[in-house]
């Protein structure tokens, strides 16, 4: 079967509820357990850069990047913050760095929640899609992921490698694998794992999850800081898959065992002679 086009990418790790701390311990850790590390610029503040370079240089390989909507900093910022360390650049349709800027220099990989955000990306110059299901948090569209996946691959006018991101556990994700997925993304399923930088009340808020407590606001999926009961409080982007972070936390002791246990899972699903080939 046709696979990610480098061994590290059946596994993007991006920091969780990245809007809050960019995470560089958890994208360093990433690479270690053989996945790629991918740090969420949020708003691309001096703190969000700092944590670009601690990332960069703790990593054993080359790192990715997220540009969100409201993300601020420039591309030259970014290069001279990570030295150079930055090989993939994941984005929002809506994120403020023109593809046809940046797909001359780097991998592009352009979140979809639907087939039209898909056509609108590949006709723009994106090397690849992240399928979003409506089981993950923020940005979300009415599709869960896997169904999602099927109509992307199912298109015979999309030729882009596609991976999954929401409600991504070790069985679901050797399904998306065997479905025709390049390789899958973790994001709060890491919110409890030793590496997390979030402040405690959110692991608090997290760990107690059962995925009810999601609300959908303007078309982003979240939690209320401090538990559904708190009204207008702060919307976090983690979505009904929040629950899995209690899963991957007791199941694995950390980020890296986690990623491998992962890929693990993904190519016994395989379980084909190109599953050496991961």
């Amino acid at each position: 079967m046709s696979s990610a086009p480098y061994t590290r990418d059946l596994i993007l790790v991006v920091n969780p509820v990245g809007v809050l701390e960019p995470g560089p311990r958890i994208t360093a850790a990433a690479a270690a357990g053989g996945g790629r590390g991918i740090i969420d610029l949020a708003t691309g503040d001096d703190w969000s850069l700092r944590a670009l370079a601690r990332a960069a240089s703790w990593s054993s390989a080359p790192i990715g990047i997220r540009v969100p909507a409201g993300c601020q900093a420039s591309p030259a910022e970014v290069d001279r913050a990570a030295a150079g360390r930055v090989d993939l650049i994941v984005v929002e349709p809506t994120s403020p760095w023109p593809l046809a800027e940046i797909t001359g220099h780097h991998r592009v990989l352009v979140e979809v929640t639907s087939r039209a955000e898909a056509h609108a990306a590949a006709a723009s110059g994106a090397h690849g899609l992240i399928a979003r299901g409506m089981e993950g948090g923020g940005r979300v569209g009415e599709l869960s992921s896997f169904v999602l996946l099927q109509q992307l691959v199912a298109d015979d006018t999309l030729d882009l490698p596609v991976w999954v991101a929401g409600g991504i556990g070790p069985r679901t994700a050797g399904a998306c694998l065997v479905g025709g997925a390049a390789g899958v993304v973790l994001d709060t399923q890491l919110a409890l794992m030793p590496e997390s930088e979030l402040p405690a009340d959110v692991q608090a808020v997290i760990r107690r999850m059962d995925g009810s407590e999601t609300v959908l606001r303007d078309g982003v999926r979240g939690i209320r800081r401090g538990g559904p009961h708190q009204g207008d409080s702060e919307l976090l982007p983690v979505g009904q898959d929040g629950w899995l972070a209690a899963a991957f936390a007791d199941r694995w002791p950390d980020t890296a065992t986690a990623v491998r246990g992962m890929r693990a899972a993904m190519l016994d699903a395989v379980d084909g002679p190109d599953a050496a080939d991961l």
